[in-house]
């Protein structure tokens, strides 16, 4: 298992999620194309969290084989439901 710490932003807007996500919530991570991992969100400040926002949080990643080989601070994480993309943020921390 890997955690890492990251500042998302959930989208908000036409044909995109409207109701907030809570702790615990295991979107797909996309890390290498084509290819999606589940990882946990853990939120750090508030219970819910809202279309629009930004936040920095913990996401935890059980399979680390689908992370790749550029799995480094700075880079873009991109976070999806089914196929929809529900935000985007970047690593600050590897955990």
């Amino acid at each position: 298992m890997i955690k890492i710490k990251a500042k998302i932003k959930l989208y908000s807007g036409e044909n995109k999620r409207k109701y907030p996500f809570i702790n615990g919530y295991k979107p797909l991570f996309l890390f290498i194309e084509e290819l999606k991992t589940s990882g946990r969100i853990t939120l750090f400040i508030q219970e819910e969290f809202i279309p629009g926002e930004q936040e920095v949080v913990e996401i935890s990643f059980l399979n680390t084989k689908y992370l790749g080989q550029d799995f480094k601070v700075g880079k873009c994480i991109k976070f999806h439901e089914s196929m929809e993309p529900l935000g985007e943020g970047e690593r600050i921390e590897i955990l």
